[in-house]
């Protein structure tokens, strides 16, 4: 079993997952993001020709440009946009795996995953 410890435990790789792991890159923290799926794994499963409601520039974070072909983005523009947000912020991830339970021991949590990687940290 492989423990190690954080500051930060984000729950969930969608766009405020990822703001979330912008925010504690900037802070220096030393944080992880689990996602159950794919990056941005709601989206993923959007309708292929889906189209935002939002314009590009309401749906921008990580002080990243959100260029897209229309005013309103499509569902291939946004998985693409947040792939570059990902790179760009070198953001720390960990996908497919699934938080089963979340365990305070002490001081401390141990998050239990689906890889069997238990997660801890003093809060």
């Amino acid at each position: 079993m492989n423990t190690n410890q954080y500051d930060l435990i984000i729950i969930g790789g969608g766009p405020t997952g990822l703001v979330c792991g912008i925010a504690a890159a900037k802070k220096e923290l030393n944080y992880l993001i689990i996602e159950k799926g794919s990056l941005v794994n709601s989206i993923y499963h959007f309708p292929e020709n889906m189209t935002f409601f939002s314009t590009s520039q309401v749906l921008e974070i990580g002080e990243t440009p959100f260029v897209s072909h229309t005013d309103k983005p499509t569902r291939k523009e946004a998985l693409e946009y947040y792939r570059r947000i990902q790179e760009k912020w070198n953001l720390q991830l960990n996908l497919y795996e699934q938080v089963n339970e979340l365990i305070p021991t002490g001081q401390n949590y141990t998050i239990q995953t689906s890889k069997v990687l238990t997660l801890t940290k003093s809060w």
